[in-house]
């Protein structure tokens, strides 16, 4: 009889014959002891598997004991591949090392990776730039590879190194290629080694300040929306703002997306008189200040010199705007334009 359904009929048995209670008790103490010895000694496929090293053992397909030891397979899928071990392979496996398995369907399988430690492009690039500088290189520079995709698998176990095997930089056309070696060692032992072949353009950078987050069209800028980062000096452009403090207190006219250069015509004061706001027109003269009101024609920042219309005289002047709904005219006015 199954283990599973002698243990259920004892433990029922035992239910039905309170008499009996005691002695049941005990078989079913033992027959779950045999269900837990005989659940022990099956074999269970591990559906889904990751290895570290080159190779596959017994232990890592199946659980439960191996009665012929366990040992090396099959050999590992590179690092980051994967293997498929379909249900024909995983039987011959087991009938091979006498396990208490079979599989139930044709369908059933075992996919097995092999971990891995990513060597980036980014890393690669990196390693690169150091030695076009070398070559005659700006140190500053961008590297846009002709092609992606170099990235390296290592496996996870070992320790990566690199090093600029060949490298070439012609600094009128800014081009560069190159060849990269990447390898992996256990202790002194070299388990792996791959020559990835990199070439494009060097472009000089400088280091601008760029904006964290785009803002939108009035926003004011904050210290905390500035940063200063390396962009392409062919990207920078005429009127780029390149003192970070120039940038602090301004308002952008339009969207300024994030990470570009700023330009001086995208920026402006913050506005603080808009157009058609009454203001207050203060005259600045040597011996008194005069006042009058007006209207403004234009909208302007602290400091920024707009049309003022003198809503008495019905004359436009210009004035400067000193705060909200204040302006001061330096010149001394006509009685004509102050009535």
């Amino acid at each position: 009889m199954n283990v599973r359904v002698l243990t259920l009929a004892l433990g029922l048995a035992a239910l039905a014959l309170p008499g009996l209670a005691s002695a049941q008790s005990v078989g079913v103490q033992i027959a779950a002891a045999s269900a837990a010895k005989a659940e022990d000694s099956l074999n269970a496929l591990n559906p889904v598997i990751t290895v570290r090293g080159a190779t596959i053992k017994v232990s890592d397909v199946f659980s439960g004991p191996i009665p012929k030891g366990d040992r090396a397979i099959l050999n590992a899928p590179a690092p980051g591949e994967r293997l498929v071990l379909d249900a024909e392979l995983l039987g011959r496996i087991a009938r091979l090392y006498e396990l208490d398995w079979k599989p139930l369907s044709r369908e059933i399988r075992a996919v097995v990776k092999r971990d891995a430690r990513t060597v980036s492009e980014a890393e690669i690039l990196d390693e690169l730039r150091a030695a076009l500088a070398d070559q005659g290189a700006p140190r500053d520079i961008e590297l846009v590879p002709a092609a992606s995709g170099f990235a390296v698998q290592l496996p996870a176990e070992a320790t990566p190194s690199l090093s600029v095997g060949q490298v070439a930089y012609d600094a009128r056309t800014q081009r560069f290629s190159s060849v990269v070696d990447v390898t992996a060692s256990e202790g002194d032992r070299v388990v792996f080694t791959r020559q990835v072949a990199v070439s494009g353009r060097a472009f000089e950078t400088v280091a601008l300040p760029v904006l964290s987050a785009t803002l939108n069209r009035g926003d004011v800028i904050s210290a905390h929306d500035v940063t200063v980062m390396q962009v392409r000096a062919d990207r920078v452009g005429d009127g780029a703002v390149t003192d970070p403090y120039a940038l602090v207190g301004k308002q952008a006219r339009r969207q300024i997306k994030e990470g570009e250069p700023v330009r001086a015509n995208q920026l402006q004061t913050p506005v603080v008189v808009s157009r058609g706001d009454e203001v207050v027109i203060f005259y600045a003269l040597k011996t008194m200040n005069l006042t009058a009101k007006g209207k403004a024609l234009d909208p302007g920042g602290q400091g920024d010199v707009i049309r003022i219309l003198n809503t008495k005289s019905n004359r436009t002047l210009l004035a400067k705007v000193v705060q909200p709904h204040q302006v001061v005219v330096d010149v001394i006015p006509t009685q004509s334009a102050m009535r």
